[in-house]
């Protein structure tokens, strides 16, 4: 059931990084949700998180080796360090899973699967501008507040009053539906739209390629975007399409004007569902430089 459920959120974790209004301009940092009646601390956030890990390592367990694995991490760390992110203890991780997906838990753990590294994993950039997103995601406590929303509305603010102490840790895990829970969790637009725009600025920050993301959208887009499923999804939310052109007037914007292809774009492999259009590559500069990256190390 539980690998079933955690399935199900290939489309919905990993393109739920993609449904949003498209707009140009920075939008506001969202507001806590109204009606909230409480707020996870510290502790429960990393308690929580370190449950679903231990839930994730069983079924359907990590990748701990490898040249992806050692991609994840190295990433990860770049993202982290560049950004000089510190409200968690972030750490990232390979999930033995072939969806095309990545999400995030409370308390800073990031996961990313082996489908998306198998469609993705030839542009560096590509991927980290997913990870920078989901990042986003937890560093601005979109994961934590989606899950306290969850929370309350399965227990109701009168039995959370008393399983908020440490011994409530697996009543709250409970309603969250575990780590299949979090991840198929939505997002709001407004958590979204920031995403987004992090998306775009932390793996620029970190020295990436700031179209990075915008090709993660095309390649979720060519995945997925004229499947019945995704269609019916898609009926309620803005489509992939508008996404990729937001993503990419935001990295216009991070680049003082820059068009795709400022930093070569490696050649997608033949079979990949971008083979046509990126098949040869574009051509650009072999690296970010100083010049075309604020990142001076």
């Amino acid at each position: 059931m539980k690998q079933r459920l955690i399935a199900a959120a290939a489309v919905y974790a990993l393109l739920g990084i993609f449904f949003t209004l498209v707009i140009t301009a920075t939008p506001p940092r969202p507001a806590l949700a109204g009606g909230l009646k409480f707020k996870l601390s510290k502790k429960q956030e990393a308690s929580l998180g370190a449950d679903m890990n231990k839930e994730l390592a069983s079924e359907p367990g990590f990748i701990s080796k490898g040249k992806e694995y050692e991609m994840v991490q190295r990433i990860g760390k770049r993202l982290v360090e560049r950004n000089k992110l510190t409200n968690y203890d972030y750490k990232f991780f390979y999930v033995k899973q072939d969806e095309v997906n990545a999400f995030a838990t409370p308390g800073g753990y990031i996961y990313v699967t082996r489908g998306l590294m198998k469609q993705m994993g030839y542009d560096e950039a590509m991927v980290a501008g997913v990870m920078a997103h989901e990042l986003g995601h937890a560093k601005d406590r979109h994961t934590a507040r989606g899950a306290e929303k969850r929370i309350q509305a399965a227990l109701g603010i009168g039995i959370l009053g008393m399983v908020l102490g440490d011994k409530g840790d697996k009543t709250l895990m409970d309603a969250l539906g575990g780590a299949a829970g979090m991840a198929t969790l939505k997002y709001s637009r407004d958590f979204e739209e920031w995403a987004d725009r992090s998306g775009v600025e932390l793996s620029y920050e970190a020295g990436y390629d700031a179209y990075g993301l915008t090709r993660g959208l095309e390649m979720l887009n060519a995945l997925y975007g004229s499947t019945d499923s995704v269609s019916e999804w898609m009926a309620s939310h803005p489509s992939t399409k508008d996404r990729v052109a937001r993503t990419m007037r935001i990295a216009e914007d991070v680049t003082d004007g820059r068009q795709m292809g400022y930093v070569k774009i490696p050649a997608a492999p033949k079979g990949s569902p971008l083979y046509e259009k990126y098949g040869k590559g574009v051509p650009g500069s072999s690296s970010v430089t100083k010049r075309t990256s604020p990142v001076k190390n």
